[in-house]
């Protein structure tokens, strides 16, 4: 009776040392998934600051009237009242072709209102 006890105790434990330590869940993959984890939730906590300071930079351009008024001049051309746009240009500059520069989108726009 001893030995059939001691048999299956021993069964018990070799196949529950197994599961522990070989099977799907083992102790092994555990460890790893809790490392993925943390380091999932470091990485989503520092995005959600990034967000945030990004989300106080968009909040602030947006009320800063010296930056409106400069974004509405450089990408838009546009000019305060009795005030003329010089623009200078360099023959010698090497020129972009497929990207449109923002002092030719304000020249476009001058011969725009200069047509009519």
């Amino acid at each position: 009776m001893d030995s059939v006890l001691l048999l299956i105790t021993l069964g018990l434990f070799i196949y529950f040392s197994y599961i522990l330590f070989f099977g799907d869940r083992n102790i092994f993959k555990l460890i790893q998934k809790e490392r993925i984890k943390n380091n999932l939730e470091q990485e989503v906590s520092q995005l959600q600051l990034e967000n945030k300071i990004l989300q106080d930079t968009i909040d602030f351009l947006k009320s800063d009237r010296f930056f409106i008024e400069k974004k509405a001049r450089e990408d838009l051309g546009l000019m305060k009242k009795d005030e003329e746009i010089y623009v200078i240009i360099d023959e010698n500059a090497p020129k972009r072709k497929k990207e449109e520069r923002w002092i030719d989108k304000v020249k476009r726009k001058y011969q725009e209102f200069k047509l009519r």
